[in-house]
């Protein structure tokens, strides 16, 4: 629900507000509406009781089969009718000439005209009359009227001798229903009014918990990502957002300590090489040394230059992959002719650590960067020649299946423990810490092999056993 377009949208309080109120307030009036039509029926039935007894006790005199002339009938009618309070009687011959009207009252056959059939009732021969006001004698000025009109009397001629036409006052029950009507709507409006702050009120305590989760969540800072919120603590409508946003502090818990521990890491990382360069340097320079010597402590601190370029050029990389800035050539490639130029590449390396080096499988193409996934599979097999006792063999398999192409890089070795799985492709992340010896990589080798396959539309995983420690990269099949 918009205000206006594009505006802010209203707030909950308020649409809760309304659409409670709104429901609220028009069962009350539909209410109020049954009680008034319900009321206007009994009257209505209570007037046709009463004019139905009326003609009853007319239509005996005039139906009567004595021999007594009409005048008489018509003076025993008008002793009937001056008993009746609020009712005027016309009578009318077959001819349709008047022969009698209630004394004092005027013609009510004048009024048909403007009368209406009563919609109340079923009957057809039931009107309403709202007019003029009519003068009765004795009983004042009446102005709406229910009238009833039959056919009373002998037959003559096969048809009845008479038209009756009977008019009973409503104004007093029009009255009683104009002033219920009034305090009916009356009382609606003020309930209505109180039942809107009734709504708000409920509104705004049931609320309180939103508010309280969100005093606890302004209350959270970077220091305190370890916080979390109860989710028994909330209503069951909240318990979902509360589970979410713990779920989020995790994250963003989990973000700010690799961060930190990557800020130490890469500053240890650098500290080592530079340390070491300062310390030969100054070993130099505490006494003369020859030639030779210096050449040696040049070729030394050039490893560390080398080693500290590499370093830097891996986190530029890396920095480029989390700013999705890597963009991969999109070039067939054949997987088995990638791993044997990797494998030509490692053959000395691995004959000189008496390694066997594997090959499973079958030509299987991709769409992708050769560079880049030559890159990812150097790095696995390098940190898998790291961990390869002597005289083993290092297995690299594609297969594939499904719309997508699988390489597998296997190593026996020591298996690695699980709660170290998770973290294996993170930066600088090590299983034993203390060993960061020379040779041992940078610890950003694994976070590299993740940026290119992912850039890549891939994934890769790993698990580790008694028998072997699996590297397992997937990526998209080339389409045809």
């Amino acid at each position: 629900m918009l205000n206006k377009r594009g505006s802010r949208p209203f707030s909950l309080a308020t649409r809760l507000t309304f659409f409670i109120s709104l429901a609220t307030i028009a069962s009350f009036f539909a209410f109020t509406w049954i009680m008034i039509q319900s009321v206007k029926v009994h009257f209505a039935e209570q007037d046709i009781n009463d004019l139905t007894e009326i003609s009853a006790t007319l239509e005996r005199i005039l139906n009567s089969q004595s021999i007594e002339p009409e005048s008489h009938r018509l003076e025993i009618l008008e002793n009937v009718v001056t008993g009746y309070s609020n009712v005027i009687v016309s009578l009318e011959d077959a001819n349709k000439q008047a022969i009698f009207h209630s004394p004092g009252a005027p013609d009510i056959r004048q009024y048909l005209a403007s009368a209406t059939p009563d919609a109340t009732v079923p009957d057809n021969n039931v009107w309403l009359i709202n007019g003029p006001a009519m003068q009765m004698a004795g009983h004042g000025t009446h102005s709406s009227w229910r009238m009833i009109r039959l056919p009373v009397g002998p037959l003559v001629e096969g048809k009845p001798a008479y038209t009756l036409y009977i008019a009973l006052s409503i104004d007093f029950h029009l009255h009683y229903i104009n002033d219920l009507k009034n305090k009916l709507i009356m009382t609606a409006s003020i309930i209505s009014i109180v039942i809107v702050f009734i709504v708000l009120f409920a509104v705004y305590k049931g609320h309180e918990p939103i508010r309280r989760v969100s005093r606890q969540i302004q209350n959270i800072t970077s220091k305190d990502l370890d916080v979390r919120l109860d989710p028994q603590a909330v209503p069951i409508e909240l318990e979902r957002l509360v589970l979410s946003f713990n779920h989020m502090l995790e994250r963003i818990e989990d973000v700010f300590t690799r961060q930190s521990n990557f800020s130490a890491d890469i500053a240890h990382e650098i500290r080592t090489p530079i340390t070491n360069l300062v310390t030969q340097t100054e070993i130099v320079l505490s006494q003369p040394r020859s030639q030779k010597e210096l050449e040696e402590v040049l070729y030394s601190n050039l490893e560390e230059f080398g080693r500290m370029t590499k370093m830097v050029s891996d986190m530029l990389f890396l920095a480029q992959a989390d700013n999705n800035q890597l963009t991969p050539e999109k070039k067939a490639l054949n997987l088995a002719d990638e791993v044997g130029k990797v494998f030509d590449f490692f053959e000395a390396l691995a004959e000189e650590r008496e390694i066997g080096l594997r090959f499973v499988g079958r030509p299987c193409w991709v769409t992708g960067d050769r560079i880049m996934l030559r890159r990812a599979m150097s790095n696995l097999l390098s940190n898998a020649m790291r961990y390869t006792p002597h005289g083993e063999t290092i297995t690299v398999s594609v297969s594939e299946a499904g719309g997508r192409v699988r390489i597998d890089v296997e190593n026996p070795g020591t298996p690695i423990p699980a709660e170290h799985l998770p973290r294996l492709f993170d930066r600088f992340y090590r299983v034993d810490p203390s060993r960061q010896h020379k040779g041992e990589g940078s610890g950003i080798g694994l976070a590299i092999v993740k940026s290119i396959v992912a850039a890549h539309q891939g994934t890769v995983s790993v698990t580790s056993d008694a028998h072997a420690t699996r590297f397992m990269i997937n990526l998209p099949k080339e389409r045809a």
